[in-house]
């Protein structure tokens, strides 16, 4: 395998807006919006936690196209939650955290699913689209940052999506690799 310098600098570029964005939800003011909840893992929570997220960005005046993005990036990630985890299993629960600030919106989906290694999710073939399996994509396509944090031993997965907001560095999501 060959890598030119622009791999590279894409890679770095990557590496520095990660920091960035780490850097931004350390150092979130004590004012800024945070709401935890725990929901039965049932496609009837969904439209609660749409009207939560509504709720914790009100008071920063979003436009209507970036709250909307928001909701479906968190809508998607609820619903592979209870789709591929929890296999429509409403007596499981999940527990959702979001965290806002002028600068930017957080929030991290924690969740049961042994078999879940983030590595191994397909990247769609976007030429022969089909319904279902575009829901990663989605989040990534929307959202500045999307991590996957697993653990082995418990099965306990954590999902992090970050929007910035009100920044000239948004990306607007972020690549497959």
């Amino acid at each position: 395998m060959v890598f030119s310098s622009s791999d590279f600098a894409v890679s770095e570029r990557k590496v520095c807006l990660h920091n960035d964005i780490q850097m931004l939800i350390n150092q979130m003011p004590a004012s800024s919006t945070q709401m935890k909840m725990h929901v039965r893992g049932s496609s009837e929570t969904l439209a609660l936690i749409r009207r939560v997220i509504v709720a914790c960005v009100q008071h920063l005046n979003l436009g209507a196209s970036l709250l909307n993005d928001i909701k479906l990036a968190t809508t998607e990630a609820c619903t592979n939650v209870i789709k591929h985890a929890y296999k429509f299993n409403d007596s499981m629960s999940f527990d959702l955290e979001i965290k806002t600030s002028e600068e930017v919106f957080v929030v991290e989906v924690f969740y049961e699913d042994p078999d879940f290694v983030p590595e191994k999710i397909p990247v769609p073939n976007l030429k022969e689209i089909k319904e279902g399996g575009l829901g990663v994509f989605i989040i990534r396509s929307i959202m500045d940052h999307v991590n996957y944090i697993t653990d082995s031993r418990s099965g306990r997965v954590r999902l992090q999506m970050v929007k910035l907001l009100n920044s000239k560095e948004s990306i607007g999501g972020q690549s497959e690799d």
